[in-house]
């Protein structure tokens, strides 16, 4: 590979990192510019076939309608809430659970987040939790940013332990054979059982860098956007932070160890709530003064706007006294859907039976689909209706939240819509004359070829660099478990721990990838100011790399 094309396969990381984190454009700008120099780069430089190019961005298009549909719903959803009045129940819940705004965080970002990722994936945690902590008084950025670090150790059992069991038994796939079945057959024969063995480290590497990740998110809140930036401040409920994070991790892994990677999130989340919400009721190992000093500036107001949110007429007209059981009714239902929908198989294979798509986008072997009643996005819709009822709204009001739903959508169409086909280009780029295989190969070839001798704290570099751009980590272990397999049967490396690293680099991604934070960025109106959130996660999520490789350092004695 020329270094003219090892320039080029970085292009969609430089452009993304210069337009949208040096100079601050938004997303919606940022993106559309990296799109097309992506494109002319795998055309001109990697002389990728013109037609699967345009095939690409036509997949693009098609693969941005599930994220977006997500958005939306998140959107809606959250407008519905506040016009209703559902969410004065919401916040005065909370409120009696804890003033505090840091135990907030914890609860709704670490363990409702951690159920919500464990059920649906797909960035849905962010979506949800972000706006809700907004309307509790949250400044806007500061939501997103501690949404999308808090979205991370439970991405390892996301959407039903799909990264692992989908995602790296794919990765392992060469010529229909998994170049890990001497692996697989000392553990029990099949994907799932070796599954567990790699879950098995990630989820024990996690009993430390996961466990910490509470004590993070308030530190960052504090010290970034409190009053007083003071990192001080979040620290000072450390026995708390660090009591909710094991009250996750632990279950988690107990779950792991007895039942596979499927439902560790979820059940290790639920059991999280039940231990922690009654321990912060009681305020154990809390300080007895609350905190909410937050800094002020022009997007923090006491009731910041959220994605368009009206403050007009229809809201506050038709709204009613709402139980908490009422208010909570659409988030409850929510997880029902999501769960029931992933693990009841006639439910599933109803859903999926809706399915929408087809293949040979121009004559490639490229195909398109939408899961139309299985994704999230069709519950977050379907529950709003169900609100619709229950808080007996007045049309006039809901058909509010509708419309600036769909208003506050534009910006991140626009950003989806440009950055979900640049991240198909970049890993379509191996179809070319040249016999080079995609862009993202070549790149991780030339990282484990150079730097095999601190493999461990490389290997999750490369799941984040996956995740980054791909926006998903079952994608991220799709496009690079092969490789970690492969480094790590040259430099003598435990197979189960590689892997373990590349998956815990791919959840430390999905805090800075593009299209989470875009999705993040929206849900709480801050559309725009992209840029912002990623200079905030981008540390976190190396810092939780390097933690990680550490461990993995120390533990395969390398």
């Amino acid at each position: 590979m020329t270094f003219i094309q090892t320039l080029a396969t970085l292009t969609p990381v430089i452009s993304v990192l210069v337009f949208l984190v040096l100079m601050r454009m938004p997303a919606s700008r940022a993106m559309p510019i990296s799109a097309v120099l992506t494109g002319l780069v795998a055309l001109f430089v990697w002389e990728m076939d013109g037609t699967y190019l345009m095939a690409s961005i036509v997949e693009g298009f098609y693969s941005a309608i599930t994220p977006l549909s997500i958005i939306f719903g998140a959107i809606f959803l959250l407008n519905t809430l506040k016009n209703s009045g559902a969410m004065d129940t919401i916040r005065a819940g909370f409120t009696n659970i804890s003033a505090d705004a840091r135990v907030q965080v914890i609860i709704i970002c670490w363990l409702f987040g951690s159920f919500i990722e464990g059920s649906a994936g797909f960035g849905t945690p962010a979506a949800i939790g972000a706006p809700l902590l907004v309307l509790l008084g949250v400044p806007p950025i500061a939501a997103a940013v501690v949404a999308l670090i808090a979205d991370s150790t439970s991405v390892s059992f996301g959407a039903i332990g799909l990264p692992v069991l989908f995602g790296m038994e794919q990765g392992l796939m060469e010529g229909g054979v998994s170049m890990a079945a001497a692996q697989i057959a000392e553990h029990g024969g099949s994907f799932a059982d070796y599954a567990r063995f790699i879950a098995l480290h990630m989820i024990t590497i996690d009993l430390v860098t996961g466990s910490l990740i509470p004590l993070v998110l308030v530190a960052v809140l504090t010290g970034f956007f409190g009053r007083n930036k003071s990192f001080a401040e979040g620290l000072a409920i450390w026995k708390f932070a660090l009591f909710a994070g094991l009250a996750f991790t632990i279950p988690a892994w107990a779950i792991n160890y007895i039942a596979g990677p499927e439902f560790p999130s979820v059940i290790g989340a639920l059991i999280g709530m039940a231990i922690v919400i009654p321990a912060a009721k009681k305020g154990f190992l809390l300080p007895a003064q609350p905190w909410n000093d937050f800094a002020q500036s022009d997007d923090v107001k006491t009731e910041a706007p959220v994605a368009g949110q009206p403050q007009s007429v229809g809201a506050a007209a038709t709204k009613n006294e709402i139980s908490q059981v009422a208010a909570w009714a659409p988030y409850l239902v929510m997880a029902a859907l999501l769960v029931l929908s992933r693990t009841v198989a006639p439910l599933k294979s109803f859903l999926l039976s809706f399915n929408i798509g087809g293949s040979g986008i121009m004559g490639t072997n490229l195909g398109w689909g939408f899961q139309t009643l299985y994704a999230p996005g069709a519950f977050f819709v379907t529950v709003c209706i169900l609100g619709f009822f229950i808080f007996k709204m007045k049309p006039v009001a809901f058909k509010n939240s509708f419309t600036t739903s769909c208003k506050s959508m534009v910006p991140t169409i626009i950003s989806l819509g440009a950055s979900v086909p640049m991240v198909k280009i970049f890993l379509n780029s191996g179809e070319n004359s040249l016999g080079l295989a995609s862009m993202p190969t070549q790149l991780a070839e030339l990282l484990a070829n150079s730097m095999g001798a601190v493999w461990a704290w490389m290997a999750p570099v490369v799941g984040i660099f996956g995740a980054f751009l791909s926006g998903s980590a079952t994608f991220s272990n799709m496009m690079f478990s092969g490789l970690q397999y492969g480094v790590a049967d040259n430099i003598g490396m435990n197979h189960a721990l590689a892997l373990a690293l590349q998956g815990i680099g791919a959840n430390a991604g999905n805090m800075m990838c593009v299209m989470n934070v875009v999705a993040a960025a929206t849900v709480v109106g801050m559309a725009g100011r992209e840029s912002e959130i990623i200079r905030k996660t981008l540390p976190v999520a190396l810092g939780y790399a390097m933690v990680a490789g550490t461990i993995a350092f120390i533990w395969g004695g390398l």
